[in-house]
Protein backbone atom coordinates (compact mmCIF):
# COMPACT_ATOMS: atom_id res chain seq x y z
CA UNK A 1 0.00 0.00 0.00
CA UNK A 2 1.44 3.30 -0.82
CA UNK A 3 1.25 6.17 1.47
CA UNK A 4 2.00 9.14 0.09
CA UNK A 5 1.43 12.30 1.45
CA UNK A 6 0.78 15.21 -0.52
CA UNK A 7 3.59 16.89 1.05
CA UNK A 8 5.94 14.29 0.21
CA UNK A 9 4.61 14.10 -3.37
CA UNK A 10 4.83 17.89 -3.51
CA UNK A 11 8.37 17.88 -2.87
CA UNK A 12 9.17 14.99 -5.03
CA UNK A 13 7.52 17.17 -7.84
CA UNK A 14 9.17 20.45 -6.88
CA UNK A 15 12.31 18.54 -7.28
CA UNK A 16 11.27 17.30 -10.60
CA UNK A 17 11.14 21.25 -11.42
CA UNK A 18 13.78 22.53 -9.58
CA UNK A 19 15.69 24.54 -12.30
CA UNK A 20 14.31 28.13 -13.12
CA UNK A 21 14.05 27.41 -16.94
CA UNK A 22 12.37 24.29 -16.62
CA UNK A 23 9.51 25.98 -14.33
CA UNK A 24 9.31 28.85 -16.76
CA UNK A 25 9.26 26.25 -19.95
CA UNK A 26 6.07 24.70 -17.67
CA UNK A 27 4.29 28.07 -16.87
CA UNK A 28 4.31 28.85 -20.51
CA UNK A 29 3.93 25.55 -22.03
CA UNK A 30 0.64 24.65 -19.84
CA UNK A 31 -0.99 27.89 -18.57
CA UNK A 32 0.67 30.83 -20.69
CA UNK A 33 0.28 28.66 -24.17
CA UNK A 34 -2.68 27.52 -23.59
CA UNK A 35 -4.11 30.84 -23.21
CA UNK A 36 -2.76 32.59 -26.18
CA UNK A 37 -3.78 29.26 -28.18
CA UNK A 38 -7.52 29.76 -26.83
CA UNK A 39 -7.06 33.52 -27.57
CA UNK A 40 -6.04 32.97 -30.93
CA UNK A 41 -9.39 30.47 -31.35
CA UNK A 42 -11.08 32.91 -30.12
CA UNK A 43 -10.12 36.47 -32.20
CA UNK A 44 -8.26 34.46 -35.45
CA UNK A 45 -9.41 31.05 -36.57
CA UNK A 46 -10.45 28.05 -34.68
CA UNK A 47 -7.91 25.81 -35.42
CA UNK A 48 -4.99 28.03 -34.28
CA UNK A 49 -5.97 26.22 -31.12
CA UNK A 50 -5.24 23.14 -32.35
CA UNK A 51 -1.68 23.75 -33.38
CA UNK A 52 -0.77 26.68 -30.71
CA UNK A 53 -1.78 24.09 -27.82
CA UNK A 54 -0.15 21.09 -28.66
CA UNK A 55 3.11 23.17 -29.58
CA UNK A 56 3.05 24.77 -25.87
CA UNK A 57 2.22 21.35 -23.79
CA UNK A 58 5.40 20.10 -26.01
CA UNK A 59 7.59 22.73 -24.67
CA UNK A 60 6.73 21.95 -21.05
CA UNK A 61 6.69 18.48 -21.62
CA UNK A 62 9.89 18.05 -23.27
CA UNK A 63 11.94 20.16 -20.78
CA UNK A 64 12.04 17.56 -18.65
CA UNK A 65 14.29 15.72 -20.87
CA UNK A 66 16.28 18.13 -22.44
CA UNK A 67 16.48 20.75 -18.81
CA UNK A 68 16.05 18.93 -16.29
CA UNK A 69 17.51 15.54 -17.14
CA UNK A 70 14.38 13.41 -15.58
CA UNK A 71 11.40 11.83 -16.66
CA UNK A 72 8.02 13.32 -16.20
CA UNK A 73 6.56 9.79 -15.61
CA UNK A 74 6.32 10.19 -11.86
CA UNK A 75 3.74 13.17 -12.13
CA UNK A 76 1.58 10.72 -14.33
CA UNK A 77 0.78 8.55 -11.22
CA UNK A 78 -0.95 10.89 -9.33
CA UNK A 79 -2.79 12.95 -12.33
CA UNK A 80 -4.50 15.22 -10.24
CA UNK A 81 -1.91 15.69 -7.42
CA UNK A 82 0.07 16.92 -10.31
CA UNK A 83 -2.30 19.51 -11.49
CA UNK A 84 -2.72 20.94 -7.91
CA UNK A 85 1.25 20.98 -7.40
CA UNK A 86 1.59 22.55 -10.77
CA UNK A 87 -0.76 25.60 -10.23
CA UNK A 88 0.82 25.65 -6.23
CA UNK A 89 4.44 26.11 -8.12
CA UNK A 90 3.10 28.84 -10.18
CA UNK A 91 1.28 30.88 -7.36
CA UNK A 92 4.26 30.68 -4.97
CA UNK A 93 6.59 31.96 -7.97
CA UNK A 94 4.50 34.66 -9.07
CA UNK A 95 4.16 35.56 -5.01
CA UNK A 96 7.73 35.25 -4.79
CA UNK A 97 7.58 32.56 -2.04
CA UNK A 98 8.99 29.23 -4.09
CA UNK A 99 11.83 29.77 -2.85
CA UNK A 100 10.75 28.79 0.90
CA UNK A 101 9.46 25.39 -0.91
CA UNK A 102 12.68 24.55 -2.45
CA UNK A 103 14.69 25.51 0.19
CA UNK A 104 13.49 22.53 1.84
CA UNK A 105 14.58 20.20 -0.66
CA UNK A 106 17.37 17.61 0.42
CA UNK A 107 19.31 15.47 -1.84
CA UNK A 108 17.73 12.55 -1.24
CA UNK A 109 14.50 14.52 -3.46
CA UNK A 110 16.80 15.12 -6.30
CA UNK A 111 18.46 11.22 -6.15
CA UNK A 112 14.72 9.86 -6.82
CA UNK A 113 14.33 12.43 -9.39
CA UNK A 114 17.63 12.16 -11.33
CA UNK A 115 18.90 8.11 -11.04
Amino acid sequence: MNTLTFDEYWLGYLAGHARQLTRVFHYYGLFFGQLLGLLLSFYIAWWLALVVCPLSYMIAYFSHEFVEGNSNKPYATRPIWSVVSFFRMLALELTGRLNTQIVRLTPAHFAAEHP
